[in-house]
Parts: C-alpha cells; sequence; structure tokens
C-alpha cells in the first residue's frame, strides 16, 4: 500500500441524541409560541441556531491522507484546519492508542500549547511528533493500514 486514505464523519448515537435532543427542545417553545407573538422571535433564533449547527455536524469531515510528501489532515469545508507534516520535518511517527477526554478533552479539533489533535471518534490515533518536538495526532479508524503506511514511508525517508 502505498497511499492511505481516511474520511471521518461525526455520526456517532450520543451526538446524534445530543443534537436531536436539542432540536426538540428548541422547537417547543417555537411551537406554543405560535399563537402569541411576543417570543416567536426569539424561538426562531435558538431553532435556527440549532439547525445550523446540526448542518455542521452533518457536513463535516475529517479527511487523512499519508503519502511520499508526508501526512496531511484537514475538517472540510472549513479550510482553515489543516495540517501537512513532510516527511523531512517527522521526528517521529507511529499509530497508538490514546485517551480522547482525559489527553485532548474530547473530539474534535483539540489540544493545547504543543501536542494538538484532529479526532473524530475512536481511540486510535496516528502520532506526529516534529522535529521541532511538535506533537500532533490525527484520529483514525484504520490504524492497521495506516501503520503500514508509515511504516512504509519511514523506511523509506529514514524518519526512524
Amino acid at each position: 500500500m502505498r497511499i492511505f486514505k481516511e474520511e471521518q464523519a461525526f455520526r456517532q448515537w450520543w451526538i446524534i441524541l445530543v443534537l436531536g435532543s436539542t432540536l426538540v427542545v428548541t422547537s417547543i417553545p417555537l411551537i406554543n409560541s405560535l399563537g402569541d407573538n411576543s417570543s416567536g422571535s426569539t424561538n426562531l433564533l435558538g431553532l435556527c441556531l440549532v439547525l445550523l449547527i446540526i448542518v455542521l455536524f452533518w457536513v463535516i469531515r475529517l479527511k487523512t491522507k499519508i503519502d511520499a510528501r508526508g501526512i496531511r489532515a484537514e475538517f472540510r469545508p472549513l479550510k482553515v484546519f489543516k495540517r501537512q507534516y513532510k516527511w523531512e520535518k517527522i521526528e517521529d511517527c507511529y499509530v497508538r492508542q490514546y485517551l480522547p477526554v482525559q489527553e485532548y478533552g474530547g473530539w474534535g479539533i483539540r489540544g493545547f500549547g504543543k501536542a494538538k489533535a484532529y479526532n473524530v471518534s475512536g481511540n486510535m490515533g496516528i502520532q506526529i511528533i516534529t522535529k521541532d518536538n511538535e506533537k500532533f495526532l490525527i484520529g483514525t479508524n484504520k490504524p492497521e493500514k495506516a501503520q503500514k503506511v508509515i511504516a512504509r514511508y519511514r523506511e523509506k525517508f529514514k524518519t526512524a
């Protein structure tokens, strides 16, 4: 295997439950205020905000690619959250199990200081340590495939 590609989305049952419950809770006051014009606009604004958050969770994807150029990860369509590491800049790279809540405070775009993470689900990730001692973790649901490609390029570029 020469290239590793993975796309992940926020589709965990508990996220759907929380977002669905929030939608129901914000819809009830709007439905109750249909006959009363006093607070309908505020309730509608709250519902629109919840719908926007639900749409964001539905369309955001974590895309990861490992190839001869290096390792890239980005949350699409949010082009601002994009990371790229060339093999020459990587000191160490491996797949590891991690504790999302304890180490990074949960899932998503996470981290503090030099230790950061992009993750969507699970507890397996591609750990990257740069020559500048920056630590970055990319969550993966395909740890075995990722490890095979990493091992191939680490050998090729002698980053071990």
